[in-house]
C-alpha cells in the first residue's frame, strides 16, 4: 500500500547515501592524486572505490533486509540510504569507459567480479542474522 511516509524516509535516506558515496569518490581521487605526487605511482585502471562501494553496500543491505528492523527503518536504510549509497548506473558507465579505452578484459572481469562480489557479499549479510 502507497505510504507517504516511506516515500519521505526513502527519499531522505537515498539523499544521505548519495552524499556519502560522492564524499567516498571525492576521497578516493584525493589519495589517488596524492600518491600520484608523493610517490609517481599511477593510479590503478580498476574502479576500486565504486567496486568497494557496491560490494559493501550489498553486503549491508543483506544484513538489514533479513534483520528483524521494523519497516519503517529498512525502507529509510535498506531503499534509502544504501540504495542512494550503492550505484550501478556508475559500474556501467565504467565498464563501457574502460571498453573504450580498449581495455575489454578488465572491462569484463570489472563487471563479473563487481557481480559475483556484490551477491557474495548480500548473502554473508543475510547470514549474519
Amino acid at each position: 500500500m502507497f505510504n507517504w511516509t516511506s516515500v519521505v524516509l526513502a527519499g531522505g535516506g537515498a539523499a544521505i547515501g548519495a552524499t556519502v558515496r560522492y564524499l567516498v569518490m571525492q576521497i578516493a581521487q584525493l589519495i589517488s592524486h596524492w600518491r600520484l605526487q608523493h610517490s609517481g605511482r599511477v593510479p590503478s585502471r580498476f574502479p576500486w572505490p565504486t567496486f568497494l562501494i557496491n560490494v559493501s553496500g550489498s553486503f549491508m543491505l543483506g544484513w538489514v533486509m533479513s534483520s528483524g528492523l521494523n519497516t519503517g527503518i529498512k525502507v529509510l536504510v535498506g531503499a534509502g540510504v544504501l540504495g542512494g549509497f550503492t550505484t550501478f548506473s556508475t559500474m556501467a558507465n565504467e565498464i563501457v569507459l574502460l571498453a573504450r579505452d580498449q581495455r575489454l578484459r578488465l572491462a569484463v572481469w570489472y563487471g563479473i567480479f563487481s557481480l559475483l562480489c556484490g551477491v557474495l557479499a548480500a548473502v554473508v549479510g543475510m547470514k549474519l542474522n
